[in-house]
This record gives structure tokens, C-alpha cells and sequence, in this order.
């Protein structure tokens, strides 16, 4: 079962907040009873334990841990997006360092019951129902497994890259956004139906992108050219690409059938590029191509889109900048709508005579267009075209 599905952290959000207040005091003792737990119970973890310097920095990663927990209540998704990297990164760490798989999950179901040992005890202190603590336990069972198997995704993924499974997926990533379909060869690739494809792109002198900046199960090729990846939940899977470091963009192509990637890998890095060339926006460094299909249908051939907006808005050719921006404004919003000038006015917020003055201006200039809809459509395109290339028009 993938990690991201498996619970949405929900335990979280139904801890009542003075619960919390009562918790975070005590985090530090929590921390040491896990990681004595964990020493006790497991094996493989005593010799890591074993000494002072060890120990000192077990309790202190688990303190983190539990204290982004807490700080968590209230606020499922970030625990979902970030504290299960942390789980990943433990995975791989605990693969580097020796330990096996099934010590390191074991490890999670320890400190997890030593956890919730404590707050259950706390929350019979501060007057809890039975009701709530039984519904946070319920909570925290999923939350374990999802932890476990986050766990799992990291030390596989570590096993993967001295296995040579690393190597493979990037063939088999290649391959797809290439168009060519997987063979034998590339290995086994376990590819769900659809996918949505990731284009990568720095402006020069832009720092390295960091190897855990997707989860371990995307597959991915971070020194390709472009750096490109495939995922199947992008709306999951990308939510770390908010923090991409400056001057990264990453363009997300539209979800399709995996043997149509190479659509949506042509679609993302012409997306990344006309975002480097300024010309679609984003409130961040991820470019949703869903968000932009007119404009990548529009700027699909640059050249026509040019040749429409000069042709079909010639009459507006030679006026005024000002005024020559205003019409179009204006245009844009009729075409759009067939609206009456007080209605345009308030769509525009301004003055009714202001707006009849520019209807009288545009009937002269256009005549028959404005009422024919095939001119319509046509003048509504050259509008957008003229939009998306600024400085084409």
C-alpha cells in the first residue's frame, strides 16, 4: 500500500489543543522513554544506542520528531507532506547504517506505543473523555502503518541504488518520455495507468536539485537532460516542490495514460520554457500545465498565434498605446460576454458613459465582427494570442 494513501495524518487534527499544551513540556522525557525502548526491545538497536554519543543523538532526532508532531494538531496535510519524508529519510538511513528492514519498522511500532502510552496517560490527567482517547488511538494505528510503510519506501529505495533498480527506472523513465515503449531489457516496472510527467529547469548558476526533493517511490532522473520525472498522484507526490530551491522551476504535464507520457512530457517542458521566457505565471516555482491549456494551446505555434493577433486586430493598429489598450480591454470583455455597457462597466469597474464611448469607438473600428460568431471567437483567440506574446503584439 502506497505511504501517501494510507492515512491523511487526520490523528492530528481531532487532538484537542490543550492536550497538546499539556503534551509538549514533556517531550523530552517521551523521547528518552522511546529510545530506551527501542534499545530494549530490539536488538540491533542496543549496540547503536550503546553509547552516550548514540544515544544522545537518538533522543534528540526523536524529540524533533515528536515536537513536529504536536506542533502538527490541527493541521493534517503538512504532517502528511513533510513528516513522512522524515520517515523515508530514516529508511534510507537505517539501510546505509546496516540495520535490517524488519528492525527499523519494529523500531516505529515501539516508539510509537511508548508514545502513545504517555499521551493517553496525560490525557487522563487534563480530563479527557474516554471518547476522544479511544478515537486518537484508532487515529494512531494508521498513522503507524503509514509511517511503516514510508519506512519501507526509503530503505528500498536506498537497497534500490547499489542494486543497480535505480539504474533501470531511469532507462524505463527515458524510454516513456521518449515515446518508445518499456521492453525487456529496461527491466521490470511496476507503472500505474496513468501518469503526469515533471520537466526540471534552472537558470544558470542555480544551486544542485537535492536527491530526496521527490519521494523515493517516483521515478525519476534528476541529471538528465532536462531533469525529468513521472509520478501517478502528482497532487500527492509534488507537494515538496513548493520549496525548490531559487531558481528552479518544475512544469507538471497533464495526467494520461502511461503509454501516451511523451505527450505529457512534450507538454511540460514547453511549459517550462515559455514560463523561463516570462510568459506564463505561476505564485510559485511549480507550473500546473492544467492551469494554463489556453495559453499552451494559444502559444503551441508561436508564429500563427503572432500572425493572428496582427491580422485580425488591425484595426486597432496605430492608436494610442493607452487607448489602444483600453479597446482591447473592452473588446475582450464584449466578445466574451455580449454584455450591455452598464454590465461591461461593472465587470470593468468603470463608468457606464465610459463604456459606451468605447462601444461606439469599437462598432466603428470592427463594424459586422462584433456580431458574427465565428468573428467572435476569432477576435476573442487574437486577444489571448496578443496576451500571451506582449511582445509580439
Amino acid at each position: 500500500m502506497r505511504s501517501s494513501a494510507a492515512s491523511d495524518g487526520s490523528v492530528w487534527a481531532r487532538i484537542p489543543r490543550r492536550l497538546g499544551d499539556a503534551v509538549r513540556p514533556r517531550i523530552p522525557e517521551i523521547a528518552r522513554a522511546c529510545v530506551d525502548a527501542i534499545a530494549a526491545e530490539i536488538p540491533e538497536y542496543s549496540g547503536c544506542f550503546g553509547s552516550e554519543p548514540g544515544r544522545a543523538a537518538a533522543i534528540e532526532q526523536t524529540r524533533r520528531g515528536i515536537e513536529r508532531d504536536i506542533d502538527r494538531v490541527g493541521a493534517p496535510a503538512m504532517w502528511q507532506s513533510d513528516r513522512l519524508a522524515d520517515f523515508r529519510a530514516h529508511g534510507r538511513t537505517a539501510f546505509h547504517e546496516g540495520l535490517s528492514r524488519e528492525s527499523v519498522q519494529a523500531a516505529v511500532r515501539v516508539a510509537s506505543r511508548v508514545m502513545w502510552r504517555w499521551i493517553a496517560e496525560i490525557a487522563q490527567e487534563t480530563g479527557l473523555s474516554g471518547d476522544v482517547v479511544y478515537g486518537m488511538a484508532e487515529g494512531m494505528l494508521g498513522d503507524v502503518e503509514t509511517a511503516m510503510t514510508a519506512v519501507a519506501e526509503g530503505y528500498s529505495a536506498a537497497e534500490a541504488e547499489l542494486s543497480g533498480d535505480g539504474e533501470r527506472n531511469r532507462r524505463v523513465l527515458r524510454a516513456l518520455l521518449g515515446g518508445r515503449q518499456r521492453t525487456e531489457e529496461d527491466g521490470p516496472a511496476g507503472l500505474p495507468e496513468r501518469v503526469a510527467a515533471v520537466v526540471f529547469r534552472a537558470v544558470p548558476g542555480a544551486p544542485a536539485l537535492a536527491p530526496n526533493v521527490l519521494p523515493d517511490h517516483v521515478i525519476a532522473d534528476l541529471a538528465g537532460d532536462p531533469p525529468a520525472a513521472l509520478t501517478a498522484e502528482p497532487d500527492t507526490d509534488l507537494t515538496g516542490l513548493a520549496g525548490l530551491p531559487a531558481g528552479w522551476t518544475a512544469a507538471v504535464g497533464p495526467l494520461v495514460p502511461s503509454g501516451s507520457a511523451a505527450e505529457s512530457f512534450r507538454v511540460a517542458r514547453r511549459a517550462a520554457d515559455l514560463a523561463a521566457r516570462g510568459l506564463l505565471a505561476a505564485p510559485g516555482p511549480v507550473v500546473w500545465c492544467r492551469d494554463h491549456v489556453p495559453a499552451l494551446l494559444l502559444l503551441a505555434d508561436e508564429f500563427l498565434a503572432a500572425q493572428l493577433a496582427e491580422t485580425t486586430l488591425a484595426p486597432l493598429a496605430g492608436l494610442p498605446e493607452k487607448r489602444r489598450e483600453h479597446l482591447a480591454e473592452t473588446l475582450l470583455a464584449l466578445v466574451r460576454t455580449r454584455g450591455s455597457a452598464p454590465e461591461l462597466a461593472r465587470m470593468l469597474d468603470l463608468h457606464p458613459q465610459t463604456i459606451r464611448a468605447r462601444l461606439k469607438t469599437l462598432a466603428e473600428l470592427f463594424g459586422n465582427r462584433l456580431t458574427d460568431p465565428g468573428e467572435r471567437l476569432r477576435l476573442e483567440l487574437a486577444l489571448l494570442a496578443e496576451r500571451a506574446l506582449p511582445d509580439q503584439g
